[in-house]
């Protein structure tokens, strides 16, 4: 097994093999939560980086077809809430409905309150 990151001067990664092993690395050492400023930190952040270069280069992800709805729905999903949530955020039940239904536009206030709740930034929301 090559080890990626222990040689004297760290290199991007290359090939499908050297992205694996990076990436079972960062398991391994997200298992161990390491204190900010040792080594194994170090290593952590490098390759993280190294692994998010190696990604955009090899496996872009197209994101020119994801629609407003789709950014809410994803992060409805990641802080455990439905769309029945977004109710008094968005001026009822009926308003949330419509769009994402498609049937309405989100107006300004929605954008604003769903940036505050969601975390969304605005512009994509638009």
């Amino acid at each position: 097994m090559i080890t990626v990151i222990d040689s004297p001067s760290p290199r991007v990664l290359r090939t499908a093999e050297e992205y694996e092993e990076a990436t079972a690395e960062i398991d391994r050492l997200l298992k161990v939560d390491p204190e900010p400023f040792t080594r194994d930190y170090d290593r952590l952040e490098l390759l993280t980086v190294l692994v998010e270069s190696y990604e955009a280069r090899h496996d872009p992800i197209d994101d020119s077809d994801l629609t407003p709805r789709d950014l809410v729905d994803f992060m409805l999903s990641q802080k455990g809430m439905s769309r029945a949530d977004l109710a008094d955020v968005m001026g009822g039940r009926s308003r949330v409905s419509d769009c994402f239904a498609g049937k309405r536009a989100l107006s300004k206030g929605q954008i604003e309150a769903l940036r505050g709740t969601l975390g969304i930034p605005a512009d994509l929301l638009m």
